[in-house]
């Protein structure tokens, strides 16, 4: 089974990988270099679900909610999970 973290995070795909830039997405990426869901028999099964499910949270969250930076300081903390550097306000 292959380290998806491993393979996610690879220069060698995804340059600057820690830097955030949806736009390396614009272009398809090279096959089996982003698995989000696994392959093979391990796929997830909630694979196409999990996609409308996500499509729906941000219809949602940019019609009912007023978005803005807060600080100049952005950053992530890896740990088991990612995280802000400062905390998350809500």
């Amino acid at each position: 089974m292959p380290l998806f973290r491993n393979i996610h995070h690879n220069p060698e795909f995804f340059p600057d990988p820690h830097k955030f830039n949806p736009s390396r997405f614009e272009v398809s990426p090279k096959p089996n270099t982003f698995m989000p869901f696994g392959s093979g028999v391990h796929a997830c099964p909630g694979n196409e679900l999990a996609k409308l499910e996500t499509l729906i949270m941000i219809h949602h969250l940019v019609t009912k909610f007023r978005l803005e930076v807060i600080g100049s300081q952005c950053g992530i903390q890896y740990g088991p999970f990612p995280l802000p550097l400062n905390g998350l306000p809500a």
